[in-house]
């Protein structure tokens, strides 16, 4: 007597497990000269780039995604700012980072308008939101406001490494005015030249007529726009209330991995 064969059972692929990748580079001491200070939108000086070299060393080893540590005097107390690094670590000719001029906040205020070549004290690199490599998925960066810094990093990392290879990269970018819109040049000059990486800004408070464009908020790209939330990673950074927002959507629909930095 014969039998029928039995079906195989289906085997589910199983996700990569995403570990936390060990430290590169150990944290030192630097010294920061001011290289140049520049407003991204000179009509609405609120967010600004200023760039680094450093005194008897290059642009010291960092993974994308890791934060600067910078000092300076104030009423003879000597305090520190963390600031995201937005240069790729391939970029030895400056170190670049992107601050948002905060009403009453000293360090953002003294860097606005610090002389080219006053040297600061700093320690870097520092933090661990960087990215697994190689990279195990598509992958979605969500970000307001100077948040984009450390993904500009990771992207110019990826691009220059060539570590895009099978995966799509989508940079879902939330600010209120279309002036607020840092790094936009770059961005779309990037999605030009890489198919697989995809620019999603939206402006939740358009101030002029000629934005026809995206308007609201992040949430709602994640929702609509973006499909198969289970094989994608995110990492998310901004100010604390939207990335507990995007965080607990992001649980919801299922991403297979997450990473955040929240900033007060």
């Amino acid at each position: 007597m014969m039998r029928e064969a039995v079906p195989a059972k289906a085997v589910t692929p199983q996700k990569p497990v995403v570990r936390e990748p060990p430290v590169k580079f150990r944290s030192g001491k630097h010294t920061a000269i001011v290289k140049e200070v520049f407003d991204i939108a000179p009509k609405f000086p609120e967010t600004y780039l200023i760039r680094f070299t450093f005194e008897n060393e290059p642009v010291f080893d960092f993974e994308p995604g890791q934060f600067i540590s910078l000092f300076a005097e104030k009423e003879g107390k000597r305090i520190s700012r963390p600031y995201s690094i937005a240069s790729w670590p391939e970029n030895k000719a400056y170190l670049e980072l992107c601050i948002k001029v905060v009403e009453g906040g000293f360090m953002s205020n003294y860097l606005h308008h610090v002389a080219p070549g006053t040297k600061l004290q700093s320690i870097a690199p520092l933090g661990r939101f960087v990215m697994a490599e190689p990279i195990p998925y598509d992958t979605v960066f969500v970000c307001t406001g100077t948040g984009v810094a450390p993904f500009i990093a990771m992207l110019g990392h990826i691009w220059e490494q060539g570590l895009d290879e099978g995966h799509e990269f989508h940079l879902v970018f939330g600010v209120r005015y279309v002036h607020d819109l840092i790094y936009r040049d770059l961005l779309e000059k990037w999605a030009r030249e890489h198919s697989n990486f995809h620019f999603y800004p939206t402006i939740s408070r358009p101030e002029t007529p000629e934005w026809k464009g995206r308007v609201g908020y992040v949430q709602k790209i994640l929702e609509n726009e973006l499909t198969d939330h289970g094989d994608k990673q995110v990492f998310i950074c901004g100010l604390h209330d939207m990335v507990e927002d995007v965080r607990n959507l992001c649980v919801r629909l299922g991403f297979a991995h997450m990473r955040f930095e929240k900033w007060d």
